[in-house]
């Protein structure tokens, strides 16, 4: 087996229907796997169910309706101090099955090490309304009303986290976990016109204990808000809605204020996971997976979350670099800040100037042509050494085996893998990370990873 890290994000449906000994041969013998990222807790479709957007050639061809939850059996001992006690997936096609308990064995009796893998999703659609306690864990928006994601400055969030990871590693033989890094601040929700999250009651002692002005700061976020949807219904201010938007972050600096005190909350989270790893076993390892619209397509959500700030906190780094899909998702966020931060441009306008600044100009296509042609295979080169240099830490670039997208798109092909998985270790890659999740990926593609392996001489 190479040694060469070749991980694979995978959800426990897949085990379910194709057997835990058939996946495992498919992997290994296709792709060279020796790493598996179990999404062993999850109430993600695209993380942990079956394909979103249409089957692959292997598995079950049918909406699996995920509800989720955990899909290991939960060890009571570890969540008494939690109102989360009873978070086992209640779905009944997972109904005496044990992504961890029942995989692992297998796995690492073939010399392939289990990791599980959670990812802080930023979507508001993901809702565990099923889910007793979940409800206790939610965090408020701007106007006050509930949001579907939870606080992370809960307290009671934190325990629920602690009492899984203990439960993890104390109860099986993991190599380590991978966190998934995908929330954004409260004014990039609103500048996508989503819910917002960081204004629950401990966001707001916080900002008292830090003297920032709760209700200015909250007036600004509404007076933002207010603008962007009125320049999403169409309207167009004389003085342009970009420089309204700077008006009111001028007037209102009491919100960027707040948007420190979010991403300060938020990065003190992943680095308490990454500590509590590391007191359980101090050789087990903390990967932490970056969100492409982090590290890609937002240059706020970039100028927030610099890159050499995460070195101290992972032992590796999973960038997602989904090259294929790339010119469809940028085109995507493009026009929604068009719709809105961008509106007085046009949509070349708007499309070219974040090309522009976010330094994607030599992977992109115009505007028209970027869906269908995707980002060049250089871009995850570039990227994966930038993520190297800026934290001197191994590097697993996420490629775009499988993934889905909802609207026009390349179509993900061997070659554009096998071209995206040599770009990776060209830009000095220690690995390579299939993404997004095994059930949507297509076998010839997962048979391209294993082919350029072989011709780097690396399986």
């Amino acid at each position: 087996m190479s040694e060469t890290f070749v991980g694979i994000q995978i959800g426990a449906i897949s085990f379910i229907d194709e057997g835990v000994e058939a996946v495992l041969d498919i992997l290994q013998e296709k792709a060279g796997v020796n790493a598996l990222m179990i999404s062993a807790l999850s109430w993600s479709i695209g993380n942990a169910g079956r394909a979103a957007f249409g089957f692959p050639d292997h598995g079950v061809a049918e909406a699996d309706h995920l509800r989720g939850g955990a899909f290991f059996a939960p060890d009571p001992r570890y969540y008494g101090k939690t109102d989360m006690k009873q978070f086992a997936a209640p779905d009944e096609l997972y109904a005496g099955f044990d992504a961890l308990a029942d995989v692992i064995p297998a796995a690492r009796a073939r010399g392939i090490n289990v990791y599980t893998y959670y990812c802080e999703t930023s979507s508001s659609a993901i809702r565990s309304i099923w889910q007793p306690g979940f409800q206790h864990l939610l965090d408020r928006d701007h106007r006050g009303r509930v949001a579907s994601r939870p606080s992370l400055l809960n307290p009671d969030y934190k325990t629920f986290w602690h009492a899984v990871f203990a439960d993890w590693l104390n109860n099986h033989d993991l190599r380590g976990i991978m966190w998934g890094i995908e929330r954004q601040s409260p004014l990039m929700d609103i500048f996508r016109g989503d819910s917002s999250t960081g204004f629950d009651d401990f966001y707001v002692a916080e900002a008292r204990a830090r003297n920032i002005d709760v209700e200015r700061a909250i007036a600004g976020y509404c007076a933002i808000d207010d603008l962007l949807r009125r320049a999403r219904g169409g309207e167009r201010p004389r003085d342009g809605v970009f420089v309204l938007l700077l008006r009111q972050l001028l007037r209102y600096p009491e919100v960027l204020l707040w948007e420190k005190m979010w991403l300060e909350s938020h990065q003190s989270f992943y680095r308490e996971l990454s500590g509590l790893v590391k007191f359980y076993d101090p050789s087990c390892e903390f990967g932490i997976g970056i969100w492409q619209v982090i590290n890609t397509y937002n240059p706020y959500l970039r100028a927030q979350y610099d890159q050499a700030d995460y070195a101290p906190y992972a032992d590796w780094f999973k960038p997602v670099l989904y090259h294929t899909p790339a010119g469809a998702r940028f085109a995507d966020f493009a026009a929604s800040w068009h719709a809105g931060a961008l509106a007085d441009a046009s949509p070349d306008g708007a499309y070219d100037a974040l090309a522009t600044v976010l330094g994607l100009s030599d992977f992109v296509s115009p505007r028209a042509e970027g869906p269908m042609a995707g980002f060049k295979p250089a871009y995850i080169k570039e990227w994966t050494a930038r993520l190297i240099e800026e934290t001197g830490a191994p590097v697993y670039p996420g490629i775009g085996v499988g993934v889905g997208h909802p609207g026009e798109s390349k179509a993900i092909t061997p070659a554009e893998i096998r071209e995206g998985v040599h770009a990776g270790f060209d830009g000095g890659a220690s690995g390579i990370m299939i993404s997004r999740n095994y059930s949507e990926a297509e076998l010839r593609n997962l048979a391209a990873v294993g082919e350029a392996l072989r011709e780097r001489g690396l399986l």
